[in-house]
């Protein structure tokens, strides 16, 4: 059979390839040690150098990395630290004003309770005046109506 008859076959009926494979695998892998590039391969000690070579990469860039979380992290420290010291002054500066508001409503509260005692006792003394002096009125003004009532 010469190379065209065998084209011819492949053409007709390309599963023939796949059947010769089959049963006879070695061909294919004759063939492909016949046509492979094995000056490109790489060998076990390239394999190994360029493994070398990705792993010391990874862990550059990983290193590089950490550095910049650790950067990141000493930046939100500091920055959670004068967030801190703020709200430590805002409430040191409100406890303060909340002392001295305290401080003012006590004096309001003493002045008004004094000055409650002061008008309870005016008003005390007026009671007693009006009453003492309205007892007599109060008779004289139930006699008259008694009298016109009885009238």
């Amino acid at each position: 059979m010469g190379e065209e008859e065998i084209l011819a076959v492949i053409r007709r009926r390309p599963e023939a390839i796949v059947e010769a494979l089959e049963r006879r695998p070695e061909l294919l892998a004759g063939l492909i040690a016949r046509l492979a590039p094995w000056d490109r391969f790489a060998t076990k000690e390239d394999m190994d150098k360029r493994f070398e070579m990705l792993m010391d990469f990874m862990n550059r860039r990983f290193e590089a990395m950490d550095k910049r979380f650790e950067d990141m992290m000493t930046f939100t420290e500091r920055r959670f630290e004068a967030i801190d010291k703020r709200f430590e002054d805002m409430r040191a500066f409100s406890e303060g004003r909340f002392e001295a508001m305290d401080k003012r409503f006590e004096d309001v509260n003493r002045r008004f309770e004094d000055l409650t005692r002061y008008v309870d006792k005016r008003v005390g003394m007026v009671e007693r005046l009006l009453v003492g002096f309205n007892v007599p009125i109060l008779a004289a003004v139930l006699a008259a109506l008694l009298k016109g009532l009885l009238w």
